[in-house]
């Protein structure tokens, strides 16, 4: 018998003992926007927005003005949906915009 285990294997154990769970949750739907936004927004969404952080429901997005907060207000109803069909739970309330000057 081999007494190698896969590394996969303990990421859930010690995000359960570390507390981490709220963490990794915010990680993976900021993760899964990156991978979707372009599929619904455009090819070069990316240069523009960016997930910020996700809390209690609410996923925020990062824009440089209020025209690409109104172009992710327009399509926030068929983002919400696919994440969450995408994370198979239902995670994602809403999506807000904060206009940031970076």
């Amino acid at each position: 018998m081999s007494d190698f285990q896969h590394f996969s294997r303990w990421i859930p154990k010690a995000i359960v003992r570390y507390n981490l769970s709220r963490q990794a949750r915010a990680a993976l739907i900021c993760k899964r926007f990156r991978k979707l936004a372009p599929s619904i927004m455009g090819e070069d969404i990316l240069k523009y927005i960016k997930p910020k952080y996700f809390k209690r429901g609410i996923l925020y997005i990062s824009v440089p003005n209020s025209l690409w907060a109104q172009h992710v207000f327009v399509h926030r109803h068929d983002l919400i949906m696919k994440l969450n069909l995408q994370l198979e739970k239902e995670w994602v309330h809403d999506i807000r915009t904060q206009v940031d000057s970076d």
